[in-house]
């Protein structure tokens, strides 16, 4: 077992992986984001606020012939352009993009009371408008939490097969361990990716069931104990949980890491399993 697991539709498994793994999905793409304004403070107050540590890579432009050039040479992951520009406003710019066939999540800027201009961007294919205002703090925040939204959608728009298709490859790039693992810590685990390998030096298979490894047996003996009673304690909360602890590798070698995971819940609530990320400090 490991990142060449097959795809079964009624594998709990691939079902767990593939519905469980999209929160992280954002943490291990490098999203590339568009921002056409034709005001530099603009261009560079945005930059600011979406690249910090957020693994996100602003490209910005100063108008609309500009980004239209761009898009020529990439594709980006999403598009936000204001709708006040001279030459050609964000309409007409979103227009020509929809007419190359690009479908890239849109998000158009407007000014208040322009209500012709949101209906306009929703009919022409906007996937989002938000109103200028006083507050950039609050505004970039909302774009930032829908762009999530939409960028991730657009990735698993697919069907079924493709979507998990999809995520065993990006779980097999990255760049440390995936898996997912029974509630009890003394089990081995369910899946551990490709990654596995270089983290910890044990084969992916040795650490899943069948194997000859447990997880918790990596963990150094002074934070066992700890680590599993926070995983445990965080893990039946909701959302994420983070931990950091250190590890003794096949070759002997300490190892600090970072896990970060959340639990698998049943119909009825209940957590079932645990799926997450771990990766060198």
């Amino acid at each position: 077992m490991g990142g060449a697991i097959g795809f079964n539709r009624k594998d709990p498994i691939n079902h767990a992986i593939r519905i469980n793994f999209n929160w992280a999905f954002w943490e291990i793409l490098m999203v590339s984001i568009l921002v056409v304004d034709d005001e530099m403070q603009f261009l560079e107050l945005t930059r600011m606020f979406l690249e910090k540590g957020r693994g996100i890579s602003v490209y910005t432009a100063t108008s609309g012939d500009m980004a239209l050039e761009m898009l020529k040479e990439r594709r980006y992951d999403a598009i936000i352009s204001d709708y006040a520009m001279p030459g050609m406003n964000g309409i007409e710019f979103m227009k020509r993009v929809r007419a190359m066939g690009d479908d890239t999540p849109f998000v158009i800027f407007t000014g208040r009371g322009r209500e012709d201009v949101v209906i306009d961007a929703l009919n022409f294919g906007a996937d989002l408008y938000v109103e200028k205002g006083a507050d950039p703090g609050s505004q970039f925040s909302e774009i930032l939490s829908r762009i999530k939204q939409l960028v991730t959608n657009r990735t698993f728009s697919h069907d079924e097969k493709i979507q998990c298709e999809r995520c065993f490859t990006l779980l097999k790039n990255y760049p440390g361990m995936a898996y997912c693992r029974p509630i009890e810590p003394g089990d081995w685990m369910l899946y551990a990716s490709e990654g596995t390998s270089d983290l910890t030096g044990h084969s992916p298979s040795a650490l899943v069931t069948g194997g000859n490894v447990r997880y918790r047996d990596i963990i150094h003996p002074a934070d066992r104990t700890r680590v599993e009673r926070e995983r445990g304690e965080q893990s039946g909360r909701e959302g994420r949980f983070r931990l950091e602890y250190r590890i003794i590798t096949a070759a002997g070698v300490e190892k600090a890491v970072v896990e970060e995971g959340r639990a698998v819940r049943g119909e009825d609530g209940i957590p079932t399993m645990i799926c997450g990320f771990i990766r060198a400090a």
